[in-house]
């Protein structure tokens, strides 16, 4: 399995719809958030948490899958950029042994790439992002 960023839109009964077929507009593929094993290997590990990160660790808890509301998105693209300008500790203290150093730099980097270019379209539209 696969973790996914999906766009919501919150509606006025305070309750979402996810945006999904021709309603959610993105490219294929920039759904892609890495797979099932990295909500505490890697966007959950005690790595991240050191760069200081806070809203990828809480895919280790995720109860209804909401991780980022509206207002949050900008926090969250910082976020990432602060992941993204310390991939090489965050790859360093996650990688496992097979995976080259390369290889999973490349993953972490193309899933934040994804995860961000979600979190753009969901600002866009004036929407949230759930990771699940």
């Amino acid at each position: 399995m696969s973790l996914t960023s999906e766009v919501f839109l919150v509606r006025e009964d305070g309750g979402i719809d996810i945006l999904i077929g021709e309603a959610d507009g993105r490219p294929d593929g920039t759904d892609l958030a890495g797979p099932e094993s990295w909500r505490t290997k890697v966007w959950g590990s005690r790595a991240i948490r050191r760069i200081g990160a806070r809203f990828l660790p809480a895919l280790v808890s995720v109860h209804n899958g909401d991780v980022v509301a509206p207002d949050e998105i900008p926090a969250f693209l910082r976020e990432i950029a602060l992941v993204r300008a310390n991939l090489t500790r965050l790859v360093a203290e996650t990688r496992t042994p097979d995976r080259t150093v390369e290889y999973h730099s490349h993953h972490i980097s193309s899933r934040l790439d994804a995860i961000a270019a979600s979190a753009r379209y969901a600002q866009r539209i004036g929407g949230g992002l759930l990771i699940w």
